[in-house]
């Protein structure tokens, strides 16, 4: 691994844990024992460093929620889109805890994260239609609402570690919150499901709960 993967994985680590405002390229060079020099080579500072890792919170958001307007869309299918999308904000949690001040900072990394936005809440709307069309969801009336719920979903997503770190003295993530957070987002369209459809996806995340520990993150540069 070079020093320019190093210095973003490394970075991650950091700004999950102290938070990105806390955090300096100061801070970073004494962390991996490089001179700030060296560190200074391969980024101008640090808004070059969130905007390198930015690129992995998109992939990760893509991997989540692979959703086809052409492959039929299971219960499983659904409750695991719905925990993916949880567990990747832990694994960046500093972007979406420090999302406002990161995104005023750099207007280059807002223009991403806004693509990223158009992207996730297309693809909600291909997931309604897609249900829809199979008979497992009802189409809301009227039915502009449709988009209305996905922009909910991504709301309430992209919110959901700034939720549990202002709701808390001091933030400790097990799996109750990755399952909480997956269940909160999966019942703003819960409603138009049909009944049993709805208890499969749940069922999912009952599975979910009964796990120890979260999965492995996905951010590790190699």
């Amino acid at each position: 691994m070079g020093n320019r993967e190093r210095i973003i994985e490394e970075s991650l680590e950091l700004f999950n844990e102290r938070g990105a405002g806390s955090v300096t390229t100061n801070h970073i060079a004494a962390h991996l024992a490089i001179s700030p020099g060296n560190l200074y080579y391969h980024f101008g500072n640090k808004e070059e460093i969130i905007r390198a890792i930015f690129p992995q919170v998109s992939e990760a958001v893509h991997a989540a929620i692979p959703v086809s307007a052409d492959r039929e869309i299971t219960a499983e299918n659904v409750g695991r889109y719905h925990l993916a999308g949880i567990e990747t904000l832990w694994h960046f949690r500093f972007v979406f805890r420090d999302l406002n001040e990161l995104l005023a900072r750099d207007p280059i990394l807002a223009e991403a994260f806004r693509e990223l936005q158009r992207w996730l809440r297309g693809q909600f709307h291909v997931l309604f239609e897609r249900l829809i069309r199979q008979g497992q969801m009802r189409r809301p009336d009227p039915p502009d609402d449709l988009d209305r719920i996905g922009t909910n979903k991504f709301i309430l997503w992209s919110s959901w570690i700034r939720f549990l770190t202002t709701s808390r003295a001091k933030l400790e993530i097990d799996q109750r919150d990755v399952v909480e957070g997956a269940l909160q987002s999966f019942l703003t369209f819960a409603p138009y499901l049909e009944p049993e459809f709805a208890a499969e996806v749940r069922a999912v995340f009952d599975e979910r709960a009964r796990r120890r520990q979260l999965p492995r993150s996905p951010a590790r540069a190699r």
